[in-house]
């Protein structure tokens, strides 16, 4: 998903919870309640980011990117946490061979992904799942997904992506680069909140480079705030090195 509709005004930063002498399971359940009201906020807003966002021309020289890279002629593609599916449009509009199967842990970004690509699969599934399907795929997107995931849950992907992936497949990930320490609850001052992730492009690079991608391509992409600040987003087109399945 792209950048939060959310106001950029930030709740007290939640400490880092390992840093904590929390036991491990209650680590577990805190994370999951962040992830419920992002996910129940996802699908409340889903019209809000639609309007925003679906006709936002900020990314398409990286999805062109993309496209280029991928020569052969009518490839799989899964685009992970699809939203209305702005993307899979943009690429089916550039590459109508593409196969894409979007997916989305909100059932009204789903309904709206559905609306606005025919041709494309859409379907119900939370990103921390995807270990579950049974296809292969020639390229994964993963667009501003990564915002919302925690550095554990991020490294979790990042290796089913690659297990999903054929051989010489490629993966974009997009995510905004900061202190994670800046971490915390988005609010738009009417009650709806989200819970943002911040990471350092050279700690998502690691992670990549553990689970056999190398790097093809980064885009750093200036996105200025409603407040007068700007935020750098990072994103990342790797191909998966490894042949195993």
């Amino acid at each position: 998903m792209v950048t939060s509709p959310i106001t950029n005004t930030f709740l007290p930063a939640a400490e880092n919870l390992s840093a904590i002498a929390f036991p491990e399971w209650q680590i577990r359940y805190l994370l999951m309640d962040k992830y419920r009201e992002t996910f129940e906020t996802w699908n409340k807003l889903a019209g809000i980011y639609q309007e925003k966002f679906m006709d936002l021309p900020l990314y398409n020289h990286t999805y062109d990117a993309l496209c280029q890279m991928l020569e052969k002629r009518h490839p799989s593609v899964l685009e992970i946490g699809c939203g209305p599916g702005n993307i899979t449009k943009y690429l089916l509009a550039k590459r109508p061979d593409f196969k894409i199967l979007a997916t989305d842990i909100a059932p009204a970004m789903v309904e709206a992904a559905q609306k606005n690509n025919l041709q494309a699969r859409v379907e119900l599934m939370d990103c921390r799942e995807v270990h579950r399907i049974a296809e292969k795929f020639d390229a994964i997107v993963c667009g501003f997904c990564v915002p919302y995931l925690s550095a554990q849950d991020i490294e979790k992907l990042i290796a089913d992506c690659n297990h999903l992936l054929n051989a010489g497949g490629f993966i974009y990930l997009s995510f905004v680069e900061g202190d994670p320490g800046d971490s915390g609850f988005k609010s738009d001052g009417q009650g709806s909140r989200v819970y943002f992730y911040f990471h350092e492009a050279s700690d998502i690079f690691n992670v990549m480079n553990s689970h056999n991608f190398e790097l093809c391509q980064s885009f750093y992409v200036p996105y200025p705030n409603k407040n007068g600040t700007q935020d750098t987003h990072t994103i990342l087109l790797a191909r998966k090195t490894n042949t195993g399945k």
